[in-house]
């Protein structure tokens, strides 16, 4: 990637600069060469950044001095523990965030994916935040292998996670950025999916002439191709185009869009769509006055966003079934729905969309107006999210099992680990790295022999690393006294749970991905399952230390909601 050409005098004459491009101008002229090189790559970054982002986009020193002397000259501002370019910064640079189109291979195609993995667990747990910091250093491995293909996946996944936050404008930056990729390389489906994109955001923002445009393109792509991603794009086209007939009053043209976009859905087996066409089809209904039919779309739809995990769109489908309880007399339970939508919103952070605030101010005021003010308040907060959602779906929350492993893994504090009830002591390992390795194996998703070597041996050569880690693995499996316990499938060694292991980070991430449905309760579990930092005291490599810092982020995160939910009256 190059930087724009400066306008510079070879001859050493000067020019008079004026305007912000002159300051901007003169600024940069006082750079080094490399400095200058490292501010021209940063225009890759569509928002905030990291250190270990720039770090991935140079593949080379410690980039923290250059991006003290750029913040310095105040064409880099930090934001807290994160940076950001300038934006008449980044449009002094390359507009376009790859350079011609290429592939990722080798130990960068590993990064790339193991950073992609951790962006999808991390969405999926509702942690965007922390996904979009993954998903700019993949983006940054993207940009300097030149993979234009890739870059659009992860501006793509950018943009959906800017989305979950709230954030509409950065959403669409981001796809907007993918589009113009998918342009390049001539790409119809990626085409659509992007107007697709672009057209849900413009939706969610209230823009409907917007919309219509966007997916009145994305339909008139999809038509023209073949196969499942085609059928998917179109579905969401015609979505799009059914919920502008739905705002502009038109309910015949509105359901029979909504439903082709249902049937098409259905048709691929797309869950998401299907959930999507679902809730817009209850919508309908209830414009329509039929309060029974609005309620079992909603209920369906609620139950496909609920099984993917999709947080703020169950919100909204809680906030609509509280109007279709209002329209019905059911006036408490329309509270219940509200305090349970409301919850899930404070946990998760997921704002309301501006496209349904008005109804759902409408749809509280009315709940406020229908039950006196000390019913509403104990009806607000009387049950669980959890409770709600398995009512409305008429289902029972699941049933807590207990069972008895054979092997305790505890890394919160002391590290400790118990075959049964007897203790593994120093001389069982025969030295730290086994019970090291076991830790990472426990703790890490993507654990490739080259991936362990580089976290557990960082510093020795490829023929080092081998030996050291059969040898490793031959100690850990003796020290567990079953070879069954760590497993080899496809390139990738992995720890089997299944055979009875209890290890607490795992009941510390599970408590607190079960918080959308019972924050108080499991934000207490994870608390108490909190006993000190991670590994605390153990020597280890740079990888322990990174995982002591994320874990510690969560646990911090979880006190201090825990600490918002117990002063709610």
């Amino acid at each position: 990637m190059s930087a724009t050409p400066l306008p510079l005098d070879g001859g050493g004459t000067r020019h008079r600069v004026t305007g912000v491009r002159g300051a901007l101008t003169t600024a940069v002229v006082r750079l080094t060469p490399a400095d200058r090189q490292l501010l021209s790559r940063l225009a890759v970054f569509p928002g905030l950044f990291t250190t270990a982002a720039v770090r991935e986009l140079t593949d080379g020193p410690d980039p923290a001095p250059a991006l003290a002397r750029l913040t310095g000259a105040a064409l880099v501002v930090r934001c807290g523990t994160r940076f950001r370019l300038l934006r008449v910064v980044r449009e002094y640079f390359a507009a376009e965030p790859v350079a011609p189109a290429a592939t990722v291979s080798g130990a960068d195609r590993e990064r790339l994916d193991h950073l992609l993995n951790l962006s999808a667990v991390a969405r999926f747990a509702g942690e965007h935040e922390r996904a979009a910091d993954r998903l700019i250093e993949a983006l940054a491995i993207c940009a300097r292998c030149a993979d234009v293909r890739n870059a659009g996946i992860v501006l793509d996944a950018l943009g959906d996670a800017a989305l979950e936050l709230g954030d509409y404008a950065a959403a669409f930056a981001r796809h907007t950025q993918s589009r113009r990729l998918a342009m390049r390389l001539a790409d119809p489906l990626w085409t659509a999916e992007s107007l697709n994109r672009l057209g849900l955001i413009s939706w969610l923002r209230g823009d409907f002439g917007a919309t219509r445009m966007l997916c009145a393109g994305a339909v008139a792509i999809s038509k023209a191709q073949s196969g499942t991603r085609a059928r998917r794009a179109q579905s969401r086209a015609v979505l799009g185009l059914g919920v502008v007939a739905l705002h502009r009053g038109d309910h015949a043209t509105a359901r029979a869009l909504l439903s082709q976009s249902f049937a098409a859905a259905d048709r691929v087996a797309w869950r998401d769509g299907k959930a999507w066409a679902l809730g817009q089809l209850g919508l309908l209904s209830l414009h329509e006055g039929d309060t029974t039919a609005a309620r079992r779309y909603l209920r369906a739809s609620l139950r496909n966003h609920h099984s993917l995990n999709a947080r703020w769109r169950i919100a909204s489908q809680l906030e609509a079934l509280a109007a279709v309880a209002l329209a019905s007399r059911e006036a408490e339970h329309a509270v219940r729905l509200l305090g349970a939508a409301a919850e899930l919103r404070m946990l998760t952070g997921a704002r309301v969309p501006p496209v349904e605030r008005a109804a759902r101010e409408r749809t509280l005021a009315a709940a406020r107006n229908a039950v006196p003010r000390a019913r509403f308040a104990q009806l607000w907060s009387g049950v669980t999210t959890e409770q709600v959602i398995h009512g409305e779906l008429d289902e029972q929350p699941p049933a807590a099992r207990v069972v008895d492993p054979p092997l305790r893994v505890f890394a919160f504090g002391r590290a400790e680990v118990f075959l049964g009830s007897e203790p593994l002591l120093p001389a069982d390992w025969t030295f730290a790295k086994p019970r090291e390795l076991l830790y990472f194996l426990l703790t890490e998703t993507d654990c490739t022999k080259h991936r362990i070597g580089r976290a557990l041996w960082p510093w020795s050569t490829d023929a080092q690393v081998r030996n050291n880690f059969h040898t490793t693995l031959h100690h850990l499996r003796r020290a567990l006294r079953q070879p069954g316990w760590v497993t080899y499938a496809n390139g990738r060694y992995r720890f089997d749970r299944e055979a009875g292991c209890d290890f607490d980070v795992d009941r510390f991430r599970n408590a607190l991905r079960d918080t959308e449905l019972a924050p108080a309760k499991w934000l207490t579990t994870a608390v108490e399952v909190y006993r000190g930092d991670f590994l605390d005291g153990v020597p280890g490599e740079h990888w322990i230390t990174e995982r002591r810092a994320a874990l510690r982020e969560d646990y911090d995160r979880a006190v201090k909601t825990l600490e918002v939910l117990r002063r709610r009256p």
